[in-house]
């Protein structure tokens, strides 16, 4: 029996439409091509796959059982032809700060890699500097920098957030402003986060002191979960798997610092992953 791709596309196509000339205009083919097309595959399985009426046309049980089949050819037969796109594509080069990596890159990287399983994805950290080097000159093609590397970067809002041991009295604090936070020990996440607290804990009518001074969004945290300091944090830095014996709590009034993307054409999906992830 030779059952072709076309028969399977316009038995799904007509029962998508309902219509035998919806079918054909969306499969850009006359209604009587569309009309042989089908009734050669009824001959072919020697029954009758749609009712045909002056209201349209609709599976018959034989209908739906092989349209169900079809859909399974067709998804089958898109994932082929990916992982040929995915064969010929070069390596997609994604450069990051250091406070994109711990969460939004990865949740980003995690759906293109289920797109395209065969595509290979580099990824890196570096200062914004670097990543504007990095991007001019083609060593990577997107970036995500704390500050604008190029023209009209696509732009996340990410928000700050209090980490306290669980234990702390701020704990239990639907939110916490800069006069409570400033007794408590905070750690500087280092990076460009430094000017932005230093203003918000200004205007709150506090000092900002940090006590300590760590490079790494990671290690802030393992202090926090030892009762050695608080911290104010990224939410978007924050890894997915929070160590134990911390509580995140909002700040007051609430603060927020900016991403920016930039990125080449090839990376365009990418990019838009990217504005997902920090939305979910």
């Amino acid at each position: 029996m030779d059952v072709t791709i076309a028969h399977i596309r316009a038995l799904l196509t007509v029962a998508e439409h309902g219509n035998f000339t919806r079918a054909a205009e969306a499969l850009h083919l006359s209604q009587s091509g569309v009309s042989r097309t089908i009734a050669a595959f009824e001959r072919r399985l020697g029954a009758p796959l749609l009712h045909r009426g002056a209201e349209g046309a609709e599976l018959t049980a034989l209908g739906r059982t092989v349209a169900g089949h079809g859909e399974t050819v067709l998804h089958g037969l898109r994932a082929i032809q990916e992982l040929r796109a995915d064969a010929d594509e070069p390596p997609l080069r994604a450069g990051a700060v250091a406070s994109a990596h711990p969460r939004l890159l990865p949740a980003a990287l995690t759906e293109l890699r289920r797109r395209s399983p065969r595509r290979e994805i580099l990824a890196v950290r570096g200062e914004d500097d670097e990543l504007a080097e990095w991007l001019a000159a083609d060593t990577i093609d997107l970036a995500i920098s704390t500050v604008p590397i190029g023209p009209e970067p696509r732009i996340i809002t990410d928000r700050f957030l209090a980490a306290v041991p669980e234990n702390h009295p701020l704990a239990a604090c639907s939110g916490i402003p800069a006069v409570r936070l400033e007794s408590a020990g905070i750690a500087d996440p280092g990076g460009t986060c430094g000017p932005l607290l230093a203003a918000w804990f200004a205007e709150g009518g506090a000092h900002w002191h940090p006590e300590h001074t760590v490079r790494d969004i990671p290690t802030v945290l393992t202090m926090v979960a030892a009762g050695i300091t608080a911290a104010i944090v990224p939410a978007l830095a924050v890894p997915g798997q929070l160590p134990d014996g911390i509580a995140l709590r909002p700040l007051l009034p609430p603060l927020h610092r900016k991403l920016y993307i930039q990125c080449r054409p090839r990376a365009a999906e990418l990019a838009g992953l990217l504005a997902g992830a920090a939305d979910s």
